[in-house]
């Protein structure tokens, strides 16, 4: 039987949950709160804790492999990286003098914030008797290993190109003011790296990896693959932006992008993909950060 072209079982489209509402309804909860965290930085460090005290009382009941206990672990690792991004970030030398610095300030925020996502998706791992291979951090597949090396080298040229190209446009002007990055400084692609990496790392194995795959017993795979995006989307609404007219498009956009994500993290059973791309496209944000001239 098919309905708009995809396959329904038992009354309702593949891919969408069909387990009961009692299970469905604390998924959306949790994954509301930590979107209200994402919007609101100041509650996140509560949201943080409400969550981990829920998880722990899971624990203790000993639901930690339930609909429920699951649905708590996916949220925890982006609800711990919200709790950082809450605090303000350290800002670089002005004059550009960190631009190289592989221990600048904005590369050290984002290694630390890595940091924190990975211990919290280790420590739910090993609590939960998981593998980070489910949730994807797994080599892939050859062709996908390829195909992630050449987006990476193609993409990194390409966003810093477009990166300097608006910065003095209207368009750019809009969501970050007018800028010039110093691009001129080969050596500045290291401290930029850490940051990328790290920044990348923390986020899909957050969104794709941890969300994504442990809010599938309630909310299916598709409703879980949009509700990571949702999340997603929510977390780049923070006061980055000059103008509020940015935050909206930007939010719609990552949401977006956070869904294809979690598309090719399924199909391709890796989170290789979406890593280098995510990587590749961060990179002009620690020149905007460390080497502006303007």
């Amino acid at each position: 039987m098919e309905a708009g072209g995809r396959p329904v079982r038992s009354g309702r489209i593949e891919g969408w949950s069909g387990a009961p509402i009692a299970t469905r309804v604390p998924a959306i909860l949790l994954v509301a709160a930590v979107g209200f965290g994402a919007v609101v930085r100041p509650a996140a460090p509560f949201v943080f804790v409400g969550l981990l005290t829920l998880y722990l009382f899971v624990r203790g009941a000993g639901d930690r492999s339930a609909a429920l206990g699951a649905s708590v672990a996916a949220v925890l690792p982006a609800a711990a990286i919200l709790v950082w991004r809450s605090v303000p970030p350290p800002i670089a030398d002005p004059s550009g003098a960190d631009c190289t610095n592989l221990f600048s300030p904005p590369a050290l925020w984002r290694l630390f914030e890595g940091a924190i996502g990975l211990v919290a998706v280790l420590g739910l791992v090993v609590d939960r008797r998981a593998s980070l291979g489910e949730l994807g951090l797994r080599k892939g597949s050859p062709g996908t290993r390829a195909l992630a090396l050449v987006g990476f080298l193609v993409i990194v040229p390409v966003a810093m190109s477009f990166a300097n190209l608006v910065g003095g446009t209207t368009f750019g002007g809009m969501f970050f003011g007018s800028y010039t990055l110093d691009t001129s400084q080969p050596a500045a692609l290291l401290p930029g790296f850490v940051f990328a990496a790290s920044n990348s790392l923390a986020e899909e194995l957050a969104y794709r990896g941890a969300m994504r795959t442990w809010l599938a017993p309630g909310l299916g795979i598709v409703g879980a693959n949009l509700a990571q995006a949702i999340v997603f989307g929510l977390s780049h609404t923070g006061d980055d932006f000059v103008g509020l007219e940015a935050v909206i498009p930007t939010m719609f956009a990552m949401i977006v992008v956070g869904f294809v994500g979690g598309v090719i993290a399924r199909r391709t059973r890796s989170l290789t993909l979406p890593l280098a791309i995510h990587a590749a496209a961060d990179i002009p944000l620690y020149f905007y950060w460390a080497c502006r001239l303007a």
